[in-house]
């Protein structure tokens, strides 16, 4: 029998968390994230979201509403710390590493999933595209969410 614990670093289970190393990972980890990401909304994100508005007026916002997002970015963002902190990555490499695959399988997940529904919204070619930049940009948030951990 598998014992769940035991995927966990031995020196994590049991530990209470820690919710100022928790809050400051988080909102670095939001902060490089946001930095990120700001080339590939421009030169990708926002032209993509302005053609698909012109398609599909009622159904896609362009520019999109950022308070839902913003309260997603957040409340996942500390999922995120939550995750790395169990999993015992720390460091800036780690963290990054960390960040690449959870940000690549997440949206890689996502966007299959929007293929399968509505493929005229999520075609083939924008998830190449958005996969990788996704991973870069969460490359960058695991690499402030692991600094963090390490440093607090």
């Amino acid at each position: 029998m598998i014992d769940a614990g035991s995927y966990f670093n031995n020196q994590q289970r049991g530990k209470i968390m820690n919710f100022k190393k928790i809050g400051i990972a988080a909102v670095s980890g939001f902060v490089a994230m946001a930095v990120a990401s700001g080339i590939p909304l421009m030169l990708f994100y926002e032209p993509t979201l302005a053609s698909l508005h012109e398609k599909f007026p009622t159904i896609v916002n362009a520019p999109p509403d950022m308070v839902p997002a913003m309260i997603g970015g957040i409340v996942w963002m500390f999922v995120m710390v939550i995750i790395f902190d169990k999993m015992g990555t720390i460091g800036i490499k780690d963290g990054a590493l960390t960040g690449a695959w959870i940000g690549a399988a997440k949206w890689f997940f996502f966007n299959m999933q929007m293929l399968a529904m509505i493929p005229p919204i999520f075609p083939m070619d924008y998830i190449m595209i958005d996969v990788p930049l996704s991973a870069l940009s969460y490359a960058a948030a695991g690499a402030a969410i692991g600094w963090a951990l390490e440093r607090f």
